[in-house]
Parts: structure tokens; sequence; C-alpha cells
């Protein structure tokens, strides 16, 4: 299957110059992905400290003079997620150098060894892909929230889907919940899943504007089989 080859490049590209409200940005939205990677290559928690110090350590080798954001080329193949996955790759071995190095120094058995943690390339490459669909995803659905704002329709429609989805109920016990036809509530459903996916094309194009609709109907098909 095709990876998902997309990003908002002008987000990048903004936080590469220096704008703090675009690298304060940046860094919510990638950190996740980030943390889900360093998480799965060591086997640890996604809070525990070694992950966390690692995300920051790829936001600090981006933000720096001359760091990895300034060297990064749109016309890179495989988009920024192939760029994105490199930095944090190289940031995971040379802790897990450093980690050797101490642990060889003080000739001390930590709880966590780095680098002797078996894994497979392709699987956290797996691991990484599907962070960054559940990222695509988050902004699709952050954006259907929105609408739900703008009409009782487009509200019933979201609540609907995030009873389905979120909490995992079927139709029927939706409908006793909010009290509406159950065939009401499979419409609501269709008309919801119609408008996510909606939302997940529209985000794939902010993220790749120079996309073809075809292209964009290919990536969102392969992102959805992330999810």
């Amino acid at each position: 299957m095709p990876r998902p080859e997309y990003t908002r490049w002008s987000l990048v590209l903004g936080a590469a110059r220096g704008d703090t409200d675009r690298r304060d940005t940046f860094a919510r939205q990638y950190a996740p992905v980030i943390r889900s990677y360093f998480a799965a290559r060591w086997r640890l928690p996604v809070d525990h400290d070694q992950v966390v110090d690692a995300t920051q350590d790829v936001f600090v080798q981006c933000f720096k003079d001359e760091g990895a954001l300034e060297r990064v080329d749109p016309e890179r193949a495989g988009g920024f997620r192939a760029y994105l996955y490199g930095v944090a790759s190289n940031v995971s071995l040379m802790m897990e150098r450093k980690h050797a190095r101490q642990r060889k120094a003080e000739r001390t058995e930590s709880a966590v060894d780095l680098a002797a943690v078996e894994r497979r390339q392709e699987t956290l490459s797996q691991v990484f892909d599907k962070a960054w669909a559940n990222m695509i995803a988050r902004e699709a659905r952050r954006r259907l929230a929105e609408r739900a704002t703008q009409s009782e329709r487009d509200a019933e429609r979201f609540r609907c889907l995030e009873m389905q989805y979120a909490q995992g109920l079927t139709p029927r016990v939706i409908a006793e919940r909010i009290g509406m036809p159950v065939t009401d509530v499979y419409e609501r459903l269709r008309e919801a899943r119609k408008s996510f996916r909606l939302a997940l094309l529209e985000v794939l194009g902010d993220h790749n504007p120079d996309a073809s609709t075809a292209d964009l109907e290919s990536t969102c098909r392969d992102l959805v089989g992330l999810l």
C-alpha cells in the first residue's frame, strides 16, 4: 500500500523561517506522531521520560540554526512524512548511542536499554504512518466539530458519528439515547461518514495543494485503511 505523502508546506516552511506561532502549531501537530514512533521503537509508554526527551530533541533538531527544517525540500520524494521520519530515526540512533556509552562508562544496568530493543524498520514505519493518518483524521474531526455548530442537522450528524466511533455504540443504542428513530440515526451516520470523507479530502488538499483530485482520492483511501 502506498504511504500517505502530505503536509502543510506553508506551516513547515513558516516554522523553518522562525515564525513562533507556526513553530508552536508545528510542535502540537507532529508531537503525537513522533511520540508514537519512539514509544514503538523502544517499547515504552508514550509519556515515558525517554520518549518525551527524544520528541523534544526532534524539535530542537528542526528549529535550531541551520537545522532540519532549513534543509527541507518540498520536492523531496516521499514528502515531508518521509523527511520527518528520517529526522526521528536519526535522533533515535543518537540517543541509543549516547545511552550505550553511558551504560558502558557507568557499568550499570538501567531499567531501559534503548540499544538492545529488537525492532524492524518496516514495522516502525507502519507505526509512524498510522500515527500520521490519525493526525490528519483529528484535523478532519475538528473541522466537523466546528461545522456541527452551524445547524441542527450538522450537530445531529456529528453527535451520531461520535457516539458510534468514539463510544462504540450501535445505531439502535444511539437512537435510544438521543430519542431519535433508528432509521434516522442510520441516515445521519451515512451523511456523517460522507462529510468526514470530504473533510479528510479537504485536509489532504491543504497539506498537498499541488495534488490532483485523483491523487487525493487515492491518498484518502490509503489513509482510511490505516485508521
